[in-house]
């Protein structure tokens, strides 16, 4: 068996000017429901905790998009989502909204 190295992936970069909103990933979708899955199987709240845990330090890249343009998706890194947020303001809980992300960065 050969194995092939696989070629890295692109990163996009934001736009300066464009408002931005991240986007739920097909990884985190199924993260969720695995760890809903397991909180209800009688495995409990421990395992949830080191499930998180997992996802909190293996993730690395994020989905956004730019408001107004959902079929437009950049995969960018997540401490520059990170940075991008503090900068405009936008909460931990809001940055899944994309109007109420434009009405923050708007007001500033």
């Amino acid at each position: 068996m050969k194995f092939h190295k696989l070629k890295p992936v692109e990163m996009d970069r934001l736009q300066e000017g464009v408002i931005y909103y991240r986007r739920w990933t097909k990884f985190e979708k199924v993260f969720s429901v695995v760890g809903v899955l397991l909180l209800f199987t009688g495995i409990g709240i421990v395992s949830d905790a080191i499930l998180l845990a997992m996802y909190l330090y293996c993730m690395d890249k994020v989905d956004v998009s730019p408001v107004g343009e959902p079929e437009k998706r950049l995969l960018i890194k997540k401490h520059e989502w990170d940075h991008y947020r503090h900068v405009n303001g936008i909460g931990y809980w809001h940055q899944h909204q994309p109007r109420r992300i434009k009405a923050m960065v708007s007001h500033q």
